[in-house]
């Protein structure tokens, strides 16, 4: 159940992305107007830091979640209540494919094509920046409300940071490399915590 889950869920996410690559290549727009591009370089530098700044708190988020018997407990029992993580070696293989269609579909459509769609009707400027910025990480927060309201929180705020980087540089390729690595990550940490427990059953 949990390989047919990855694999159905990484290629709806697949064609999520191809219908906006359609479109876009349909209106006759380049592809490098939804981030498929290098980008404006060199990368504005506020973005970039910021980017690095999620990730230092990315990893400090992960030592407290990983670094007690406690904390670790609690992880546990996350991963073990969502119910498809993986729990073992193969699992965690067939993983992948939904960790990377997430890391590309989700960029593509959330950032690549919500920013840049916003931005093409609303403008940029004043209040309107922060709507551009908020509304696509709404509603890709809501999407993963099934983890529970706290994760979903900590999903709107990276949104927010990822939208800001996408906005400011015109490129996704290191917002999906990011993305990937971190739910990459997050099945490696699953199979390491699942997989003890199903070891001592």
């Amino acid at each position: 159940m949990k390989i047919q889950l990855y694999y159905g869920n990484g290629l709806l996410l697949y064609a999520m992305a191809a219908a906006v690559l359609l479109v876009t290549w349909l209106a006759g727009r380049p592809l490098k107007s939804v981030g498929l591009g290098w980008g404006d370089i060199p990368y504005d530098l506020t973005a970039v830091l910021l980017l690095a700044g999620f990730l230092v708190l990315y990893l400090a988020d992960l030592y407290l979640e990983m670094g007690s018997a406690v904390s670790r407990e609690e992880t546990r029992r996350e991963f073990s209540k969502l119910g498809f993580m993986p729990a073992a070696a193969g699992q965690f293989l067939h993983f992948i494919f939904l960790a990377v269609a997430a890391g590309v579909g989700e960029e593509i459509v959330y950032r690549g094509f919500m920013i840049s769609y916003l931005t093409s009707l609303l403008g940029s400027t004043g209040w309107v920046f922060a709507v551009i910025l908020i509304f696509p990480a709404i509603t890709f927060g809501l999407g993963h409300v099934y983890q529970g309201w706290k994760p979903v929180m900590k999903i709107m705020a990276m949104a927010v940071l990822f939208g800001f980087f996408y906005f400011r540089t015109n490129t996704l390729w290191p917002l999906m490399l990011l993305h990937t690595a971190i739910d990459v990550l997050g099945g490696l940490l699953s199979w390491y915590l699942l997989g003890k427990e199903e070891v001592s059953l």
